[in-house]
């Protein structure tokens, strides 16, 4: 039980001793930057403790239990549903980052574990020399993304188009709880054994996964492995209609060949093919090259993609983009034959430079949380069956239509973006684009000539309000068609919407774990 009578004043002092010095923040800059995800503000907090040991993690979580005082776990920041915000002043937060050690690879058993800090980009750098990987191997913003904080949000990208999301590649965690103790899942939580197998009685790992830090904070993960396939290939189409692309994009999912799926909608195009500038694209370009296999293969895609241009959409409404993965070219060309037979009833096979790009340069700098004006930028999203994609659609549409005079007068952009996830889900992402003023967590973030060539513009309190209403709006229109979603935070309302019985059995397993409340409260609603 926490000491109502210890002095938070002591508190401090003791979080250095047991971190050190330079492991406790207190300064005004520090305590701004991590008080900010991509969006919104959280409540002032009294400090930001960086372990860079999981022991040291685990002491002094006994230590802010025992004062009372509320932590808040952050895994790499990039969240923007208010995961990692505090609800009241003066909690703590646990920036996990400094726990980025690789602990073991092990190519016989085939799993790897990890500290919980450590980066997508940097365990998939770790691993591609011995020619493995994880079946899910980062988001877009791996660069900076952490295992431990993408497990507690679940997300898609590389390798969902056949293994499903982030939580579905796990083995085990070790997990830190509100007071300090911890506990291990899966085989890991074997006396003798190794974190090698997840189901050993029930699934404890899967009730860690996806909790947005409100079960406790993960301190290392184990994954399970497989081998590289040397063959990667991409493959795009073109579509003129919505419902076109969606067809295309469900056959093509229901095949469960490609590795990555992702189709945008006329906004995000001309975005996309905006961005950037002579640098990034060598850059990239680059990146192709070193990815072709032998010096012939990796001239001729730097050289269609050169021909191809930014132009290669010119008269294209919809995309979508594939990848494969295969062992040998007969297996290369049987997946690609059942993409097109699958897509082509539905739109037309255009240049392959977009998925070509991404799976050269998989983990690029993080310059798209503004826009590509300088814009702020916000995404919304619901994870639905194919079946009912069109109703929610026609009902999207209804909801800007209700807002189009105040979206125009306060110049908010509305744009989406498409994946399936294996076989069986259709993620709907949108994203708000306004001119507002930065935070200091986008001058952070971005790189630094980035920051420097972008815009800046002055407060405008009522496009920001409009955003608010409109995210609300968009999340109640989510929970109307029975949506999922990933990086649950304090945004989406999975326990609200939560059959009653369920509700309370999640809700006897916060009080087991957190009984007096201190780890992130009201994530996930808890």
């Amino acid at each position: 039980m926490p000491d109502s009578t210890a002095p938070v004043s002591d508190l401090l002092p003791r979080l250095r001793a047991v971190l050190g010095d330079g492991a406790v923040l207190t300064d005004a800059d520090s305590l701004s930057f991590f008080g900010q995800d991509v969006h919104s503000v959280g409540a002032p907090l009294l400090a930001v403790i960086r372990p860079v040991a999981r022991e040291a993690l685990a002491g002094a979580l006994k230590l802010l239990h025992q004062h009372g005082v509320a932590m808040v776990p952050r895994g790499g920041g990039m969240s923007y549903s208010n995961g990692y915000l505090a609800g009241k002043p003066g909690a703590v937060l646990v920036d996990t980052a400094g726990l980025d050690r690789v602990i073991e690879i092990n190519a016989d058993d085939m799993y790897v574990l990890a500290e919980a800090g450590v980066t997508w980009a940097a365990l998939d750098a770790a691993l591609a020399p011995l020619g493995l990987r994880t079946p899910f191997w980062g988001p877009f913003s791996g660069i900076r993304a952490t295992v431990g904080g993408t497990l507690s949000q679940n997300a898609v990208t590389y390798g969902t188009g056949t293994f499903g999301t982030a939580v579905d590649s796990l083995l085990g965690l070790e997990v830190a709880l509100a007071d300090g103790s911890v506990l291990r899942t899966g085989s890991w939580a074997q006396a003798g054994s190794v974190p090698f197998f997840r189901h050993y009685g029930p699934d404890l790992t899967g009730l860690f996964g996806g909790d947005a830090g409100a079960l406790g904070i993960k301190m290392a993960v184990a994954l399970r492995l497989v081998r590289r396939r040397p063959i990667n290939t991409g493959i795009s189409f073109g579509f003129q209609t919505f419902d076109q692309m969606l067809g295309g994009m469900a056959a093509v999912a229901r095949e469960g060949v490609a590795s990555e799926a992702f189709g945008l909608d006329p906004f995000l195009q001309k975005q996309r093919l905006g961005m950037g500038d002579l640098k990034s694209d060598l850059k990239m370009l680059l990146a192709v090259g070193r990815a072709g296999r032998g010096p012939i293969e990796s001239l001729w895609q730097m050289a269609k993609i050169v021909i191809a241009g930014r132009g290669f959409l010119d008269g294209i409404n919809y995309s979508a983009h594939y990848t494969v993965d295969a062992c040998d070219r007969d297996e290369e060309r049987s997946m690609l034959r059942r993409i097109r037979a699958a897509a082509e009833p539905f739109g037309k096979e255009i240049e392959n430079s977009m998925p070509t790009l991404v799976r050269a340069y998989p983990f690029p700098p993080l310059n798209h949380i503004l826009g590509p004006k300088g814009e702020r930028w916000v995404p919304v999203h619901g994870i639905l069956p194919f079946s009912r994609v069109a109703a929610f659609r026609a009902d999207l549409e209804a909801l800007y239509a209700r807002h189009a005079a105040a979206m125009a007068r306060h110049k908010i952009l509305a744009a989406a973006m498409f994946s399936t996830i294996a076989t069986n889900g259709f993620l709907y992402e949108l994203a708000f684009y306004w001119e507002d003023e930065r935070a200091a967590f986008h001058d952070r973030i971005l790189e630094p000539d980035a920051a420097r060539a972008l815009p800046r513009y002055p407060a405008n309190p009522d496009g920001a309000d409009l955003m608010r209403q409109l995210k609300q709006e968009c999340v109640a229109l989510y929970a109307k068609h029975g949506a999922a979603h990933l990086q649950v935070g304090r945004l989406y309302p999975v326990t609200e919407a939560m059959n009653p019985v369920t509700r309370e059995v999640l809700g006897a397993l916060k009080a087991k774990v957190d009984a007096d409340g201190l780890m992130n409260p009201g994530a996930l609603g808890l």
